[in-house]
């Protein structure tokens, strides 16, 4: 048992890593099929074979020797095959208990393994009392005592190990009880209430019934012997999309995952104890839905992918407003949380490739995996003798010679293996930039930004909310980012229009996103909803605005910085309940001397709320040295904010370059914020 949680946990483990890592790299319904290794592991017993790929090879060097051996090692049982049985008068005159070095294989070797051969060491074990006796009778009382305590101790472990075991047993047979039941009650439960309020509509594909049931909170596709599709007719989807959201629970039906959600079922109730279990049963139901994502996109096409995109946006927000019906049961759905639908999204919008070196190295890995988690451990000696930790003094010097040398060369080994690592880290830290790029640069969130922009590359110019040396840095994006950014540039040509003082951003109302595009010697300024601004000089019109549309680039820009940067758009009316407001700054207040301090008052908190929460938004930024004081705002929910804040008379933030002016009225400036941290020794 013990053999099967290491080996299971170590393939989740696996499984859960190269399911992040192929996240964007090869086929959703090939990464979802991966998950069948677990399964097979879990609830198919397999034949037994031995490899020496198996990490039980690694366990068994590390794990206490087995009770026998013990027995053995502390000479607490003698029995009548540790004696010459035609001479036991000779024993009554030498130490009837053998050492550990006296003991020879055969010896050692024919009480280890089953169960059968321990209960009858225990059985001779209890027989040889009358025999020691007799052939300890000239020893001293000392001696006889000592060995009866010595034999009654090993008697009690003998007895006590079965108790805990069959306890263990127990508690392990009534959480599956317990669990299995829940799962089983739940799902019956949502059976029967979807049968006493579902409405017949028709047939899909002749095979699946569909049901119309108030108040479903999403779409899905239940029951395991006779699967139908249940759709909830309060939600109002059109023709289109409920033709999509059918498409997309057949395509569950195709995969067969109605079935596989009992397959999760069972091995959750069977493995209840082992947390990485319920992660995988989690991230597979996860990846099964990019898996049907895929696979429905082939039958409705790749070119309606974006009003598939919304129909599951649509049907997520319907599932949020109903939660009392998010009940567990053996079901698919077209939904899920808000978090699991963003990563749908983003997948939808930049569907993964499959290379082949990828799938090769995948399918190695996988092969490599199985051989150490399938395997038991290899058996070198076929008597099926092992040299107990407390015998390696015993062994030949030859064999001692050799066993000090592998682990020396293992040791050895390990360390160059560290140090190669340690290099190549190093050496990734302090990768050559740009040659066009200024050495000032900074880290952000483990990527290097820059001071000036790359010639020929699109770069992303950016102001993260932290204490900096300067106000902007330029992200230079690579490889094949870095190719869809500027063919999708190459796409965007300028309408330019004459400049009024911006009169087309003033007629559009729209709001910047807090990152600009550097692009052949232009920037352009980005608003929501795809939109890029830029300006230049016309030899007959003067000065021309220009502004394009381009939600593919806006998206994918949005997707790289905040994958790689951390740099999201910031919604300020989320700010409530402070717990604590923490302001760094380096300024020419402070001498250019770094000074931080935190401030947990509520009165100050709730001044801080009012102010920030309320802030009025400013077009174009400012410029109000934004960059030499960071404000580090916790929420109660465990959110953190963090605004960049002027440190001249102007009142005023920026939240990863989009700005705002947080004065309560009109003569007012920032000496009164920063006057709250008194703390801070301010010159001025």
């Amino acid at each position: 048992m013990l053999n099967q949680i290491i080996t299971s946990t170590i393939l989740i483990l696996f499984l859960l890593l190269l399911s992040v890592f192929l996240e964007r790299r090869i086929n959703p319904c090939l990464k979802y099929a991966l998950w069948l290794l677990v399964v097979v592991k879990l609830l198919i017993p397999l034949p037994y074979f031995e490899t020496h790929l198996s990490v039980l090879n690694l366990v068994s060097r590390i794990r206490p020797e087995s009770a026998p051996h013990r027995f053995i090692d502390n000479g607490s049982a003698n029995f009548p095959g540790t004696l010459p049985e035609t001479e036991p008068d000779q024993s009554a005159g030498t130490d009837a208990t053998p050492s550990a070095s006296q003991e020879s294989p055969d010896q050692s070797t024919s009480f280890q393994g089953n169960a059968c051969q321990e209960n009858t060491f225990q059985k001779n074990a209890f027989q040889g009392n009358s025999f020691q006796e007799n052939a300890f009778q000239d020893t001293s009382s000392q001696e006889n005592a000592s060995q009866d305590i010595s034999f009654q101790a090993n008697s009690s472990q003998m007895m006590f190990f079965p108790k805990i075991a069959g306890i263990l047993t127990a508690l392990w047979i009534c959480g599956i009880l317990l669990c299995g039941g829940t799962f089983l009650w739940s799902g019956l439960r949502f059976q029967r209430w979807l049968r006493h309020n579902r409405i017949f509509t028709g047939m899909y594909m002749d095979r699946l019934s569909i049901y119309e049931v108030p108040g479903l909170g999403t779409p899905c596709l239940a029951g395991v012997f006779a699967p139908a599709i249940y759709v909830n007719r309060e939600h109002h989807f059109d023709k289109v999309q409920l033709s999509y959201i059918l498409a997309h629970e057949y395509t569950h039906f195709r995969h067969g995952d109605h079935i596989w959600a009992v397959a999760r079922c069972i091995c959750v109730a069977i493995y209840w104890y082992n947390p990485f279990v319920w992660l995988a049963a989690r991230r597979s139901a996860s990846d099964g839905e990019l898996a049907c994502d895929a696979g429905t996109l082939k039958q409705i096409g790749e070119e309606n992918r974006i009003l598939y995109a919304k129909t599951l946006i649509l049907a997520a927000n319907n599932l949020s407003q109903q939660t009392n019906m998010r009940i567990p049961g053996y079901r698919t759905g077209a939904a899920g949380g808000m978090k699991e639908m963003k990563r749908r999204i983003k997948l939808l919008k930049n569907k993964p490739r499959t290379r082949l070196i990828t799938l090769a190295v995948t399918l190695i890995l996988c092969c490599g995996m199985i051989g150490c988690t399938y395997g038991s451990a290899a058996n070198d000696n076929r008597g099926g003798a092992q040299v107990s930790p407390e015998l390696t003094d015993t062994l030949p010097p030859a064999a001692q010679t050799d066993t000090q040398k592998t682990e020396s060369e293992n040791e050895t080994e390990m360390q160059t293996e560290s140090n190669t690592a340690i290099e190549i880290e190093t050496e990734t830290e302090t990768a050559p930039e740009p040659e066009s790029a200024s050495p000032e640069s900074m880290v952000y969130h483990n990527t290097t930004l820059y001071r000036a922009p790359e010639p020929g590359q699109v770069c992303i110019l950016v102001q993260p909310s932290m204490v900096r040396d300067y106000l902007d840095y330029y992200y230079i994006p690579s490889g094949d980012a870095q190719d869809q950014l500027q063919s999708l540039m190459a796409r965007t040509e300028p309408d330019w229009q004459k400049n009024s003082d911006h009169s087309i951003i003033a007629g559009q109302n729209l709001k910047e996103t807090g990152y600009q595009l550097y692009y052949e010697d232009r920037i352009y300024t980005v608003f929501e909803g795809g939109y890029l601004y830029t300006t230049d000089v016309d030899e007959e019109r003067g000065g021309v605005e220009s502004l394009v549309r381009s939600e593919a680039l806006c998206d994918l820009t949005q997707q790289l910085l905040s994958e790689n940067l951390g740099y999201e758009p910031v919604d300020i009316t989320q700010i409530h309940d402070i717990v604590s407001a923490r302001l760094d700054v380096c300024s020419i207040f402070t001498d250019w001397e770094f000074y931080s301090q935190t401030i947990t008052d509520p009165d100050t908190l709730a001044l801080f709320e009012d102010w920030f929460c309320n802030a009025r938004y400013i077009l174009w930024g400012a410029g109000c040295g934004n960059e030499n004081a960071c404000l580090e705002l916790t929420l109660s929910d465990g959110n953190v904010i963090r605004l960049s804040m002027a440190i001249d008379s102007c009142s005023n933030f920026g939240v990863n370059g989009v700005y705002y002016d947080y004065r309560p009225k009109a003569s007012w400036d920032n000496t009164a914020f920063y006057h709250l941290f008194d703390e801070i020794p301010w010159n001025a």
